[in-house]
Parts: structure tokens; C-alpha cells; sequence
């Protein structure tokens, strides 16, 4: 899949210089915060502002969550409908601080959801670093 439209969810301290170097990049970017003036920047930069985080994801070939913590995702993706809004087989990346018990929560009210396929079942988690031989 290549992307070419790409959202993204909190234009704070990180997502919005984030979005900026996406635009520079190329990449079609559009974006939404709960403050007008990130979005307003953003569109400065070249990058569009939505009104809604569904608003910001419809049709995006990526959503990018910039928030604080899972509930806050959760919000996002499920109760104001970014999830539903991305393409079908659209990637989310989230990068919210989260416990494993999040995840699997989020996993299963993405299997709820009306729009998607069952999250894979697989968990990831970072292997210990290999001590190399002295």
C-alpha cells in the first residue's frame, strides 16, 4: 500500500512539527486538534485542518494519534469515528503511552467495530538486546 494521504491527531509539541516535515515531505496531510490555532498552523504550513478527528481521517491512507494516553485513543478511533473514516485496511499508529491491558481493550473494540476485520491476535513486544560476545 502506498500512502499518499496521511491524518493526524494532535498537533501539540510533537504532532505538529510531525505534520509539517510530512507536507514537506510530499505527503498530503491533514489534520485536527481540539485548538484552532494547531490547525490553523498546520494549514499555514501547507498541510489542511479538519473540524472532527473523523473529519481529519476520512479517506487517509494513515491516521497518526498524537495523544496523550489510551483513553484519549480510544475516544478518538471509536467514539468520534476516526477508525470508521480511514480507508478499508487503513493503518493507525499510535503513539500514546499505553498498558498492555490498553492494547488488548483496544484490539477487541476494534474487532467491535462495525468497518473493520479483527485485530491480529499476535502481540508485540520489544525482545531483550543481545549482549554481543567480548
Amino acid at each position: 500500500m502506498a500512502l499518499s494521504h496521511i491524518a493526524l491527531v494532535g498537533l501539540g509539541a510533537m504532532g505538529l512539527p510531525m505534520a509539517t516535515n510530512l507536507v514537506a515531505a510530499g505527503f498530503a496531510v491533514r489534520g485536527y486538534d481540539l485548538r484552532p490555532e494547531r490547525r490553523a498552523a498546520l494549514a499555514e504550513a501547507g498541510g489542511s485542518a479538519a473540524e472532527t478527528p473523523a473529519g481529519a481521517a476520512a479517506g487517509a491512507d494513515a491516521l497518526l494519534l498524537m495523544v496523550v494516553n489510551a483513553a484519549q485513543a480510544e475516544d478518538v478511533l471509536f467514539a468520534q469515528g476516526a477508525l470508521d473514516a480511514l480507508v478499508p485496511d487503513g493503518i493507525v499508529v499510535l503513539t500514546a503511552s499505553r498498558r498492555p491491558d490498553a492494547a488488548s481493550s483496544t484490539r477487541r473494540s476494534r474487532a467491535a467495530s462495525s468497518a473493520r476485520r479483527p485485530a491480529p491476535s499476535r502481540s508485540w513486544r520489544r525482545r531483550p538486546r543481545r549482549r554481543s560476545p567480548r
